[in-house]
């Protein structure tokens, strides 16, 4: 039964959304994370103080924990606020259900951490596969108000793709324990793609809305075959990842072109040109540019196109200039809405997203001028930690008093 807005409205105001709780969360846990993994980095060059070594490979704990860590965590405060409503339930959540799920996954982090940094492996992998399953569990008890919905099929794709993130999680602690890298390429493989998959399922529905709420003239629209074709991709995608052999990995980079042309062609949809014409329907587009070039990147290398570092370029498209711009949008448009402010961001916000795109060009492009037999892409790369640090600090900053705030 769902409560009155009445109820709500005589909650404590960070209890009234789980956004005002999460994206904080996030932030701060991006701060956190990439302090750690730019203080490695120095230290690898030696630059920096003795750090302890982890008790998992460096680069797999910061993959998972910025993949089903940080990011995870703005996705729980986003869709555990928006899918209710759409699926009318607008207060169905109790604030405690949900403030249980941020600290139990909090647990879940710092478990990783422990069990990383202490020389506790099983910790870490087991600490990691809580993690998974508490996402797993939010799609569960998500998917039961999706027949409710007014138009079921944009939340059922997003629940499912919330589903695969929380299996892919821990399928990538399994592969802690066994040591199995395959397994963990696969794992961050079908992690990325879900959280891409399910922004993408949200960004179907709430760009068009969005831009004809504030541009007049707009006549973009959603494509009524989207997400059923997009779901089939990534999952055939999936699949054929898992599949050894020179053949599946042709296929592989196939379906990744196609995904890019698919996006695109969407995206094309959107009236790209109008909507550049506003700020907080234009930026929406910049992730999804990122999405469509980490796809191509992936099919590329699939095919046997080498470049420095080819094999984890794509990783950092679809991770850092993808998903990590979209949360940053998505968190600010959310945040700035639900205070009451007016949409369009000044100017440190925007100064923000475009630092984390000076991260991603950092990274992508460090490789490329710092030959890596000179220990140049480790040199090189580490400014793009720098620059993540900066964009999420000044958001953190900027926006963490209008979690207190309401319209």
């Amino acid at each position: 039964m769902a409560r009155s807005p009445a109820t709500r409205a005589a909650r404590p105001v960070l209890l009234r959304e789980p956004y005002r709780l999460f994206f904080p969360a996030g932030a701060l846990y991006a701060l956190v994370v990439m302090v750690g993994w730019g203080l490695w980095l120095l230290f690898l060059q030696g630059l920096g103080p003795g750090v302890p070594a982890p008790a998992v490979p460096p680069g797999w704990l910061h993959g998972h924990t910025l993949v089903w860590g940080v990011l995870q965590l703005f996705i729980f405060g986003f869709i555990l606020t928006a899918l209710p409503r759409q699926c009318r339930h607008p207060d169905e959540i109790p604030p405690r259900r949900w403030i249980a799920l941020l600290l139990a996954f909090g647990a879940a982090q710092g478990g990783i951490w422990l069990g990383a940094l202490g020389g506790w492996a099983g910790l870490a992998s087991g600490a990691a596969a809580l993690g998974g399953l508490l996402v797993l569990a939010t799609a569960l008890g998500l998917g039961r108000w999706v027949p409710d919905a007014g138009n079921p099929h944009q939340p059922r794709y997003a629940v499912l793709a919330l589903g695969l993130s929380g299996i892919a999680a821990m399928t990538d602690a399994i592969a802690w324990g066994l040591g199995n890298a395959a397994l963990h390429g696969w794992a961050l493989r079908a992690g990325l793609y879900a959280e891409v998959g399910l922004a993408l399922a949200l960004l179907h529905r709430l760009l068009p809305m969005f831009a004809r709420n504030a541009i007049p003239e707009y006549a973009g629209a959603a494509g009524a075959r989207f997400l059923p074709v997009l779901a089939a991709g990534i999952g055939a995608r999936l699949v054929l990842a898992g599949m050894p052999g020179a053949v599946p990995g042709l296929l592989g980079g196939a379906v990744d072109l196609f995904l890019a042309a698919w996006v695109a062609r969407e995206a094309w949809h959107w009236s790209p040109a109008t909507a550049l014409r506003r700020w907080p329907v234009g930026a929406k587009l910049v992730p999804v540019a990122w999405c469509v070039l980490g796809w191509v990147m992936s099919g590329l290398v699939a095919w046997g196109l080498a470049w420095p570092d080819a094999g984890r370029a794509w990783v950092h498209a679809l991770g850092l200039g993808g998903m990590a711009s979209l949360v940053m949008v998505f968190s600010t448009r959310v945040s700035l809405g639900h205070a009451g402010r007016p949409l369009d961001p000044e100017r440190l916000l925007r100064a923000a997203l475009w630092l984390l795109q000076g991260a991603v060009l950092a990274r992508l492009l460090a490789p490329l001028w710092t030959p890596a037999g000179q220990g140049g892409m480790i040199a090189a790369t580490h400014w793009a930690a720098w620059l993540w640090l900066a964009a999420f600090a000044i958001w953190l900053a900027r926006l963490l008093p209008r979690m207190a705030e309401h319209s």
